[in-house]
């Protein structure tokens, strides 16, 4: 289930699976709070203005709203980041690969919240204006005349407002501006301030001092953001194609711009790094049915009334765009729980790891069972006075580490100095 420097120590004995389960609904709950104070502390101000401007004669806000747009959606994404993380903190998991795919699945849906929220008071606010403007359907019939919800949201005018907010909400407020501010707060804040500290207190020295100049260490949100990055892209097949290919030329060089920040910050500043499961990746590849069920959901909507196609209207073109969505969303889930393990490498005839003792291993292995647990470390030097005692491991300490046989402690640290 996990690894020695994976390993939450402090949350054994604290959470059982009953404990962690009423932490996560609870999370929930609490995101919901956090999205409704970014909702009214944030949001509503633009809303608020962009809901009582006078589109009469064709006017709209001007740039400074649509900048002040960007900020709000990057706020919004940034409180979700540290709430969910808070959240996973807290369940109280005991390895570090079970709260990633937990900050995961949390970050999505928070951030879905956060976009749902912004597509219902954009609809509401294009209602307001298409009607300032005196906009008629492709019928004629005005649009506050107009009362089903699905005849509606398919009128020209509709259609290019909500399309135009999807594509300011995606680029630059979602794929780009996040990750160009990124390294201010993981690359250089943590150097700068670390660097003030140490230099005005000369107590920091040693492992305090390295901690004190550490990046923020490796987590999997990365998944999550690009999960969301996704979910925008694929909302824009729901609207006329002048967009399309805009947005997705842009999610492209925006994830260019990711990869190399991210391939910079894994080989040249953070400390280490473990997942011992496949968990994340799993739970990415889970949560991708719902979203490329969406694909199919903008599929059947697409095609109503298309040629020779079915033509509904109202909730039945809802209801069937819905169970689209939910028939992909069930397939792709079956095909990872039953399809893909087909296609699994089969494990060798012959144990490579046949007759490998702990010894052995950890002989070469600073980190193991013991030396990662620091209440065995600190019983092993107090209580038992252990000679020499099991040492904590900290990453790029391994060299204080002692070779003590008779208590399961077989790394030596002193031939790193040489």
């Amino acid at each position: 289930e996990g690894e020695p420097n994976t390993t939450y120590w402090v949350n054994f004995g604290h959470a059982s699976a009953l404990q962690k389960a009423l932490k996560v609904t609870t999370g929930f709950g609490i995101i919901l709070l956090a999205c409704a104070f970014w909702a009214v502390v944030f949001y509503s101000p633009y809303a608020y203005y962009v809901m009582t401007f006078n589109y009469d004669n064709g006017r709209e806000p001007g740039m400074i709203v649509a900048t002040s747009f960007s900020m709000i959606v990057v706020v919004g994404n940034a409180i979700m980041y540290e709430v969910c993380a808070r959240i996973s903190d807290w369940v109280g998991f005991r390895f570090k690969d079970n709260r990633e795919a937990c900050y995961m699945i949390l970050y999505t849906i928070a951030c879905l919240f956060n976009v749902a929220l912004d597509f219902v008071t954009t609809y509401l606010t294009a209602e307001m204006m298409l009607e300032g403007m005196g906009f008629r359907n492709y019928h004629g019939v005005p649009i506050e005349e107009v009362t089903e919800f699905t005849e509606k949201f398919e009128t020209y005018g509709m259609q290019r407002i909500l399309a135009e907010n999807t594509y300011l909400y995606a680029f630059p407020s979602t794929f780009l501006i996040p990750f160009l501010i990124e390294p201010a707060p993981t690359l250089v804040a943590p150097m700068a301030v670390g660097h003030l500290i140490i230099r005005s207190h000369t107590e920091a020295q040693g492992l305090q001092a390295d901690e004190f100049m550490a990046m923020i260490p490796m987590e999997m949100g990365r998944y999550a953001d690009i999960l969301l990055n996704v979910i925008l892209g694929i909302l824009i097949f729901y609207f006329p194609g002048g967009y399309t290919w805009i947005l997705f030329l842009a999610m492209a060089g925006s994830h260019v711009w990711i990869y190399v920040f991210d391939q910079y910050k894994v080989l040249r500043q953070i400390p280490t790094c473990v997942f011992a499961s496949y968990d994340v990746e799993w739970w990415a590849q889970a949560l991708m049915a719902p979203i490329i069920g969406v694909v199919v959901s903008c599929l059947v909507f697409k095609s109503n009334c298309e040629g020779d196609n079915y033509c509904i209207h109202g909730p039945e073109l809802i209801i069937a765009c819905t169970l689209g969505w939910l028939a992909h969303t069930i397939a792709h889930v079956m095909v990872l729980i039953v399809v893909i393990p087909m296609f699994s490498k089969s494990p060798p005839e012959k144990d490579p790891n046949a007759g490998m003792t702990f010894e052995a291993l950890s002989s070469t292995v600073p980190c193991s069972w013991f030396t990662s647990n620091p209440v065995h470390c600190l019983r092993s030097k107090h209580h038992y006075k252990h000679s020499p005692p099991c040492m904590y491991y900290k990453p790029g300490k391994a060299n204080v580490l002692r070779r003590n046989k008779a208590i399961g402690c077989f790394y030596d640290g002193s031939s790193d100095k040489k």
